[in-house]
């Protein structure tokens, strides 16, 4: 039977030179997977990141949603402070429609008629007098206070019928013009219902509050003379504008 010689045995040198090949072999598919695996990461890591908000809509709503109740919030304030304002003014109309209702009813309308009934026939005798004067405030105000103090300046003790009701027409005056001071009353409603009374008043008997201070009375008849002058704080918005 034929055999075959078994195969000779290879050289070092061809095993050597085998090996080698077969290590660059490696070599080359080590670098070619590294070069492949470096490019993923790098691909990976330069990929726009793109998150998912499943809450964005529901995000934006809210937004919205506060912006809208901060809106209403300050509009419901606003329209409170100027509801509080209106009813304030109401309040000063109502006091002063009460002091109205007073001046009629608790005696200084009364006072004040029978100081009239004293003025007017001393008016008529200086009629000539006054309409001399002409516009000249100065001496106009100094015949007035002469026909003032000819109706009160009989006595310095005050206690005359007529200096009685000076007095209580000053009272009211003083009163009224505290009361629209203080934001208590409204100013133009009582200057509408008593402007001309307390202009005419305080002519006549101005230098009858003077001769009252000058008796210890200190300040009396001051407020009337700042409500005839408009010397009276004006009621603001809030207590502040």
């Amino acid at each position: 039977m034929d055999t075959k010689p078994p195969p000779k045995g290879r050289s070092r040198a061809a095993r050597n030179e085998e090996s080698e090949r077969d290590d660059d072999g490696r070599k080359a598919s080590q670098l070619h997977e590294a070069a492949h695996v470096g490019v993923g990461i790098i691909e990976a890591v330069s990929k726009p990141l793109k998150v998912e908000d499943n809450y964005s809509s529901l995000h934006r709503v809210d937004e919205v949603a506060a912006v809208i109740l901060k809106l209403v919030t300050v509009l419901a304030l606003t329209f409170g402070l100027f509801e509080y304002d209106r009813q304030k003014a109401d309040s000063r109309v109502t006091q002063s429609l009460n002091l109205v209702q007073e001046w009629e009813t608790g005696g200084y309308q009364d006072a004040y008629a029978r100081i009239n009934d004293l003025l007017l026939p001393l008016y008529q005798q200086n009629a000539d007098t006054i309409a001399a004067v002409g516009d000249n405030a100065a001496e106009r105000a100094l015949l007035y206070g002469n026909i003032g103090e000819a109706v009160t300046g009989k006595d310095d003790a005050f206690v005359s019928e007529a200096d009685k009701d000076a007095d209580k027409v000053f009272h009211f005056f003083e009163r009224a013009a505290i009361c629209a001071n203080e934001a208590i009353c409204d100013y133009a409603v009582l200057k509408t219902f008593f402007g001309s009374e307390a202009s005419s008043f305080w002519l006549y008997f101005g230098r009858y509050a003077e001769r009252r201070q000058a008796d210890g009375y200190a300040g009396y008849g001051d407020w009337t003379r700042r409500f005839v002058d408009g010397e009276i704080n004006r009621a603001k918005f809030l207590g502040m504008f």
